[in-house]
């Protein structure tokens, strides 16, 4: 029998029961999935979209970004299996063949969620490496890479390990040990913080020094520091697993605000990596996408890399290259820059160097 003070006088059931969960927990998460599952699908179409409009091929960072969408519906798909299985409701209410899914659910949702992250990060070190193949660069991105990469190892173990044996977790009949539930989260996201203030700053190195006007610096910089709306995600998404541990017992009432911010925070990264790709929608070569779109229609067939007006040869075989594929395509009215940045100005190895890998960008 439940308290008096928590009953009403008429009613036969309580607030937080499983029949009735509380909607004001559950309706943030609701809201959240439907977020979550419609913002990374429209982010990456339109990010192909363009990509169809510069390039007649996927690059693989727009394929290891399409494998990150997939594990996101995954931990999306989960978090809906939370809601149907007592989110919101006390955990004393939860019958239990619901509580035992609540909890096996809550024990794999980090696999798909730790891998969604993994290819978001993996896809941004893809994109710099497109973009900047210098020597310092290509070194970091594997440094980091190595590091982001040991990082989702060490998760999917500890996660698999975290009570021994494995059904402890959802059945605390068994007898055995599990990990410090405090200590596993700091260990979680916090390298997931770090890694992502390091992807962050990575280019900023090699845009500020490009011969190219200080206010078109600060624009490029400004479109990789997009990413900062995920690190802003990822310091919320902590700051909820700690409370959530000193939240007490009632974990199917208590964990709404850290399932929502788990959905919430890989959405975030998935769409934060695709909007330095969809400049082409907006500009193309000088106009605009929708009448580029219009005009393709005439065509016989899709240019990769060809833009009106603004094509130049890039090679023996006669392929072409558009100003609009470029990351740093950057119109100025003075003579000694084009939309490219005019090699003539700068004859320097490391110059060469950048525009080596600026070339074959977005």
């Amino acid at each position: 029998m439940m308290p008096a003070n928590q009953m009403s006088h008429n009613a036969t059931w309580v607030p937080g029961d499983f029949e009735h969960p509380n909607d004001h927990i559950r309706r943030p998460i609701q809201v959240a999935l439907a977020f979550d599952f419609t913002l990374p699908t429209i982010a990456i179409a339109l990010r192909l979209i363009a990509r169809r409009l510069t390039s007649n091929k996927l690059f693989l960072d727009d394929w290891l970004i399409l494998v990150a969408l997939l594990f996101k519906y995954g931990c999306s798909a989960g978090t809906a299996v939370l809601l149907w299985n007592g989110l919101g409701s006390h955990i004393t209410m939860v019958p239990k063949e619901n509580l035992a899914t609540f909890f096996k659910i809550g024990w794999a949702n980090p696999f798909p969620y730790t891998a969604t992250v993994v290819f978001v990060k993996l896809s941004i070190l893809a994109l710099y490496k497109r973009l900047f193949a210098t020597k310092r660069m290509l070194t970091a991105i594997y440094v980091v890479g190595a590091i982001i990469l040991m990082w989702a190892v060490a998760v999917f173990v500890t996660t698999g390990l975290m009570c021994i044996p494995v059904n402890k977790f959802w059945d605390p009949t068994v007898e055995g040990a599990c990990i410090d539930t405090a200590k596993f989260y700091y260990g979680i996201q916090i390298p997931n913080i770090l890694t992502d203030a390091i992807l962050l700053c990575m280019p900023l190195h090699v845009v500020w020094k490009l011969p190219i006007a200080k206010t078109q610096k600060l624009l490029l910089s400004g479109v990789f520091l997009v990413g900062c709306l995920t690190l802003v995600f990822d310091i919320v998404r902590l700051y909820a697993m700690i409370e959530l541990t000193k939240a007490g017992p009632d974990i199917t009432y208590n964990q709404a605000p850290v399932a929502m911010w788990t959905c919430t925070e890989a959405a975030v990264a998935i769409v934060a990596a695709c909007l330095p790709n969809l400049r082409p929608l907006f500009k193309t070569g000088g106009r605009g996408f929708w009448s580029q779109l219009r005009s393709s229609a005439h065509r016989s067939g899709w240019t990769g890399g060809k833009s009106s007006g603004n094509s130049n040869s890039s090679n023996s075989t006669g392929n072409t290259t558009s100003t609009s594929d470029t990351a740093v395509s950057l119109s100025t009215p003075t003579k000694e820059i084009d939309t490219r940045v005019s090699v003539q100005t700068v004859d320097t190895t490391q110059y060469n160097d950048y525009m080596k890998g600026i070339k074959a960008s977005v």
